[in-house]
């Protein structure tokens, strides 16, 4: 009843308008004038208006799809770092909770430099596309292998290793977010990889562990 009422008002609305507009054309011809350059200036505005939100929404919906982008890249890291605090809920030995904790925190504050910098972002992904994911394997296997009570000092102690090693690389990654110079971690991200397979917290691509 209401929408019939709403498009009854705007139809009595639009003919008084016409109705104005030919009782000015009729009687006052340069007050018509005046009202149809103001209408076609209106209905330009109002074209470019829409034209505008279209265009916008339509690459805001791309820059979100795609995973390359800035946005996207943030997103990620965000949802790794939720899945790194979900484990480090789990984990009993107090040390490596503690470094998780440590990490966790650092990573919170280069995402929070990096959503006021979207320009770094570029600079950081390949930290963001490797440590994360990679420290993420690394805390669920060994949530794992301690909640199978398998653990022994020997993994416990590696695993310190490890973590404090990325917590290093997290560190170098915020310092550097200050500086304009692209940071190159491949090569401590290839020897972190091989101690990792090597003790048996990370897989090898074909998903069998060495």
């Amino acid at each position: 009843m209401r929408d019939n009422s709403s498009g009854i008002t705007g139809i009595l609305g639009l003919a008084g308008i016409v109705a104005l507009f030919l009782l000015a054309r009729r009687f006052l011809p340069s007050l018509a004038t005046v009202m149809l350059w103001i209408a076609g200036i209106a209905a330009v505005v109002l074209i470019v208006l829409i034209a505008l939100v279209i265009y916008f929404s339509v690459t805001g919906s791309k820059e979100k799809n795609n995973p390359d982008s800035p946005a996207a890249v943030l997103t990620k890291a965000r949802s790794d770092l939720m899945e790194l605090r979900r484990n480090q809920l789990k984990i009993r030995n107090k040390e490596i909770a503690a470094l998780c904790r440590e990490i966790t925190d650092i990573g919170d504050k280069i995402l929070a430099v990096l959503k006021q910098k979207p320009d770094s972002v570029a600079g950081a992904r390949q930290f963001l596309n490797y440590y994360l994911p990679t420290l993420g394997k690394i805390l669920g296997t060994y949530v794992r292998v301690e909640e199978s009570g398998s653990m022994t000092d020997e993994l416990a102690c590696n695993t310190v290793t490890y973590l404090g090693e990325i917590r290093k690389a997290m560190e170098k990654q915020y310092n550097n977010l200050f500086d304009n110079d692209k940071l190159d971690l491949s090569v401590d991200m290839e020897a972190l990889t091989l101690a990792c397979k090597r003790d048996g917290l990370l897989e090898d691509e074909n998903g069998e562990e060495k």
